[in-house]
This record gives structure tokens, sequence and C-alpha cells, in this order.
């Protein structure tokens, strides 16, 4: 006698990550270059400074091997050189910070081989960009937020990768993976940090999915993340700006 076979299977459910291709994690976090052996490229900022734009913006020249990481530790004793570029455009913000208008520019005056895809705040969809950019996987997103209940904190981090759910065969992305220059250097992982949609409120995981897509009345609606990282409480923030790194072909 045949069995029936239910064609009413329940949809199989897991939770899924994306992580930029080169990274390879262990006692510390590498990324694989043309050298022969893996280098590590984190950069971490000191109490005193606002440089969180600086120094992920040197993360993402050594992970494109642009720059040498140990000449990028050096950059504001360097004469000549790329890190020494950097610390002329950017050293003026180290104490100060940067915006994100202004650190694109700064970025584009290097004159490297990167193209810059910068999107700005709730009016260009930066939330919605960022996790696309991250799920189609290969690029570097540098991530600019801020605090949604004061003014104090305003923060660059480098997005590596992205994690979400999976039901049958739809994916839905609900945490971007950061690499935190103000928090401490990973280990065994790829990442320090995260922005995570909160189960509730604005842009939540409960939210239709196309919650990052405008309404049909054109109208974006707000989009909070939780900032977790294993050094400080909790935040909510919103994304100011969503810039993508992607190196150009050589010619």
């Amino acid at each position: 006698m045949s069995k029936t076979v239910s064609l009413n299977r329940p949809a199989v459910s897991y939770r899924f990550q994306r992580v930029y291709p080169g990274l390879q994690t262990g006692h510390a976090l590498t990324v694989q270059t043309k050298r022969q052996e893996p280098v590590r490229f984190f950069m971490q900022q000191s109490d005193l400074d606002g440089a969180c734009g600086v120094h992920i913006a040197a993360m993402i020249l050594a992970i494109h091997d642009l720059a040498k990481p140990s000449a990028l530790h050096e950059m504001s004793h360097r004469k000549t050189g790329v890190a020494a570029t950097v610390w002329q455009a950017f050293q003026h913000t180290f104490f100060a910070g940067v915006h994100p208008e202004e650190w694109v520019e700064l970025m584009d005056s290097l004159d490297l081989p990167l193209a810059l895809t910068a999107k700005y705040g709730m009016q260009d969809n930066a939330d919605g960009y960022a996790l696309e950019w991250l799920m189609c996987g290969g690029d570097l997103v540098a991530l600019a937020f801020a605090s949604v209940k004061h003014t104090r904190t305003k923060h660059w981090a480098l997005a590596v990768g992205v994690e979400g759910a999976v039901v049958g065969k739809v994916h839905t992305p609900d945490t971007i993976l950061l690499l935190d220059p103000s928090a401490s250097e990973p280990s065994f992982a790829p990442s320090n940090a995260r922005l995570r949609l909160p189960t509730t409120g604005p842009g939540s995981r409960q939210a239709p999915p196309d919650s990052l897509n405008p309404s049909k009345d054109g109208k974006r609606k707000p989009v909070h993340w939780m900032y977790e990282a294993a050094e400080w409480n909790a935040e909510e923030v919103r994304l100011l700006a969503a810039v993508r790194l992607q190196r150009r072909a050589a010619a």
C-alpha cells in the first residue's frame, strides 16, 4: 500500500550570514591580499579622538591592498605614498570628526581606484541600499549613523556583512555586521558590532518586508536600528549615510 505524501510541507527556516569574501577569521581578523601571508588590517581609535572616519578609511585601503597596514599606522609620520596622502586629506578631522558628504569628498580626493556610491539618510533610502549592497556580496559599505535619542553619538563603522532569516526560498536580512573602530579587534569573528532591526517599532522585523521601500504615497518611513557591541550599551540609531566602495578594474 502506497503512502500519501503531503504537499503542504512546512517551509524550512534558518538563519544565514554573508560576509565580505576576503576576510579570514582567527585569533585576529585578517584579509588575503596579493602578499603571501594574510595581513591584519583592523584599526582601533582611542578614547580621545574623533577619528572613526579616518580609521574606517584606512581599513578600506588595507582590505583593498591599496596601502600597507603598517604604513597606515604611521600615516602622520609619512612624507610620501598613499598613507601620507590619507593623512594630508583627513588630519583636520582627527579630533572633530567628519560629516558624510565631506568623507565622500575626501575619499574621492585621494585619487585611488575606488568607485564610491553614496546614499544619504531616509530621503535616499540609505537603509535599503545598504542591505541590498551587502546582500549582493563582494563590496564594503561605510556607514555613518547617529543616536535617535540625543545628538552626542555620531559615528562611522565599516559594514562587512549581513545576517537574516530564510523561510522557504525568501531571504530577509535584519542585521548588519560591523567593524567598529571604537570597539576591540575581533577574534574568531568577522565583526565586533552590529546594527540590528528591533522586533518592534520603525523598520522592525515584524514590519512588512517592503518597509525599507517607499510607501504608496512616496514617503519613506524612518528606520531605527539597534546598535550593539560588547563594549557599549545597546543604543537606538538611524543611518545618516551608506557609501559603497568598489575596487575599479585595472585599465
